[in-house]
């Protein structure tokens, strides 16, 4: 089963979590890696720390901050380079490093462990605009992807950052309590699905967040499941519908709450519960 929702702790996750967390200096960090990559040693995964550098200074760094033992002189603990994965100083290009990244956990599965667990703080590939909206659309990419495969993910930002992390904590299934009203997550029928309260408060997050869904190929349709919404006002289901009427694929809503039912009623958006088809 996968965490879904506000988290206190990166602790107890399993072999397909996509957790994002905010931190501020290496004391802060360390307790939470070292945590992290103990229960994935433990439950047979190789874990892999990714960061910005050349594999020796990253392997110096994660020798200062975290302490798991004698599990790290083992192949379990991979380290990788942003420059193996990204481009450096570059919009990412969000379907090439799903494949990577996917190319990684089959890796370690050849290998005999029982998936991928990996951590990267990614505050510096998100610092100019023109980086943001490509890396959000990674996160979504990501979300699928470890619904379905063994691939368990902690996503960092640090705390200087500010709250623009906002935008990229949305698109994670697990995010600490407090960090965002809302979440996009996938659902393991691949749906996405909608948590939380989505009010005026959110709305400009919420807009980026549907421009950064986008069908696989070979979806016939896209659904939204919204059993784990607690409210959505208009302005929310109007920028759905918007979204609906733009998408290159059928859109439906399922699971809509009374309360935003009724809403939907009120505005004429009775056609969100049915499939909505796109371009229309």
């Amino acid at each position: 089963m996968r965490m879904i929702g506000p988290v206190e702790s990166p602790r107890g996750f399993g072999l397909q979590d996509h957790l994002c967390w905010v931190h501020g200096d290496g004391w802060d960090h360390r307790p939470r890696l070292t945590g992290f990559f103990s229960e994935g040693l433990e439950r047979g995964l190789q874990v892999a720390y990714l960061g910005a550098g050349n594999v020796a200074e990253l392997r110096e760094y994660l020798d200062r901050l975290i302490d798991v033992g004698p599990l790290l002189t083992r192949e379990a603990l991979r380290i990788i380079s942003f420059d193996e994965i990204y481009r450096a100083g570059e919009p990412v290009v969000p379907a090439e490093v799903m494949k990577k990244y996917a190319a990684a956990t089959q890796e370690a599965l050849d290998g005999g462990y029982r998936g991928l667990r990996i951590s990267a703080d990614v505050t510096d590939l998100v610092r100019a605009p023109e980086q943001q909206d490509a890396f959000a659309r990674f996160e979504f990419l990501l979300e699928p992807y470890s619904a379905r495969h063994p691939l368990s993910a902690m996503c960092e930002y640090r705390r200087e950052f500010g709250d623009a992390v906002t935008q990229f904590a949305c698109m994670h299934a697990a995010v600490p309590a407090g960090l965002t009203p809302f979440q996009v997550f996938a659902c393991d029928d691949g749906a996405v699905g909608l948590l939380g309260e989505f009010d005026a408060a959110c709305q400009a997050a919420f807009n980026r967040a549907l421009q950064s869904i986008q069908p696989a190929p070979d979806d016939s349709r896209l659904t939204f499941d919204m059993s784990a919404v607690r409210f959505m006002d208009h302005r929310a289901l109007l920028a759905l519908d918007s979204y609906a009427q733009k998408c290159p694929v059928p859109v439906v809503v399922r699971s809509m709450p009374r309360v935003v039912r009724r809403v939907a009623r009120l505005l004429g958006l009775e056609h969100l519960g049915s499939v909505r088809t796109g371009g229309s």
